[in-house]
């Protein structure tokens, strides 16, 4: 919507303009009659959500008017441009190219008009997939002060479509530079992406990459779970333990994906004392279902399962969740006496455990794309870091 009331704009200014002449001649009032009512009507079809009929008349009034020559000089090359916008945003993308190439090499237009040709010319590229023609029009227009961020944004789009990671990074850097409030959550991917690709041929540049990651953005818990990772293969368990553990400072929804690797680690050091005030004070940060599952286990193994029990009763209360159900249900099957209400707690554990597997895992904050595998970048709404585990997100059954 907020895009086709953008590409109206030239439009709104024709409309401006027509009205402006009312001292003409009388034939001439009749077209501005006609275009005035046509224009009310365009906007009544896309207020009420009916973008394809609005674009159609919209089409229709611009092709009219350049064929009967009625668009003054100083407008057609704005009716152009919005004609060939309109034409890309309905998936026309040949016929927005002929008209927006036209435009840039016409002798009629100024340099700062075909700049804007060339804009729209690398939008075109872009919209049937020729990402190399579009960079090329993109970096073309990077020396030109009001174009640059734009194309920069452009060029990050484009190399991350074709994972050119290294070249993502070098335009991404050159934004921050020009625009500081520029967000950095994908940069520090972009480092993750581009370290996990030189990983088996270069460790040094593996680490350093994900360094310069957490450097541009701190809170990046992907960083730290893979030098996390690194370090565990390399069986240096306290450095694993200690960058897995700054996941819950940079953010706790992921703590889940590592608390089997932090038991690894402090199961190796002989220290499930120190495991246990992690996963304590990890519930402090967060409730967590998968923190309340490993609490329970290691209270179960420490202390007995009637402690576990109680431990997990008090939890399934105040944060009831599939999953710590599922383990509370299991406890009861283990104390309940033959016959047949243990034999309905055996099939509500069933029943509760078939749901879970059925279920999605992962769920994007931004547009709700479910996965069953956690994606760093949400192909859905093509935002960085919004695809977030379930369990920690939602507690409640």
């Amino acid at each position: 919507m907020l895009e086709l009331l953008f590409l109206l704009l030239p439009i709104a200014a024709l409309y401006g303009w027509y009205m402006g002449q009312r001292s003409a001649k009388k034939d001439q009032e009749s077209i501005q009659n006609k275009f005035s009512r046509d224009y009310v009507t365009g906007l009544n079809f896309l207020l009420s959500n009916q973008q394809e009929k609005a674009v159609d008349l919209f089409l229709s009034m611009l092709q009219k008017q350049e064929s009967e020559n009625q668009i003054a000089t100083e407008s057609q090359f704005e009716a152009e441009l919005t004609l060939g916008n309109l034409f890309r945003s309905r998936g026309e993308v040949d016929r927005a190219l002929r008209i927006h190439q036209a435009l840039d090499s016409s002798p009629d237009y100024s340099i700062e008009q075909k700049l804007l040709a060339k804009q729209q010319l690398a939008k075109d590229f872009m919209a049937a997939g020729f990402y190399d023609r579009a960079e090329n029009y993109y970096i073309l227009l990077l020396d030109e002060p009001e174009f640059a961020v734009n194309s920069l944004s452009q060029l990050m789009e484009i190399y991350q479509k074709t994972k050119e990671w290294k070249k993502a990074i070098n335009v991404s850097e050159k934004l921050l530079k020009i625009a500081p409030e520029t967000d950095r959550i994908p940069l520090a991917h972009y480092y993750c992406e581009y370290a996990q690709a030189v990983k088996n041929e270069d460790q040094n540049a593996f680490l350093s990459l994900l360094e310069k990651a957490l450097e541009h953005f701190p809170q990046c818990a992907r960083a730290s779970m893979m030098l996390g990772d690194y370090h565990l293969e390399n069986q240096r368990f306290r450095t694993a333990a200690d960058y897995y553990e700054k996941v819950l400072i940079q953010d706790s929804d992921y703590i889940g994906e590592v608390l089997d690797k932090i038991r690894t680690c402090y199961l190796t050091l002989k220290d499930l004392g120190g495991y246990e005030i992690f996963l304590i004070r990890a519930n402090q940060v967060k409730h967590n279902a998968g923190v309340d599952l490993a609490l329970t286990q290691l209270i179960e193994e420490k202390d007995g399962v009637s402690a576990a029990q109680s431990k997990l009763y008090q939890q399934v209360r105040q944060y009831p969740h599939l999953l710590t159900f599922h383990r509370f249900i299991h406890y009861q099957i283990n104390e309940a006496e033959e016959g047949s209400g243990k034999e309905s707690l055996i099939l509500l554990h069933n029943m509760v455990g078939e749901q879970i597997k059925k279920g999605f895992k992962y769920r994007c904050l931004n547009c709700g794309y479910q996965s069953y595998r956690l994606n760093w970048y949400c192909p859905s709404c093509r935002q960085w870091e919004k695809i977030k585990p379930i369990h920690s997100i939602d507690t409640t059954i």
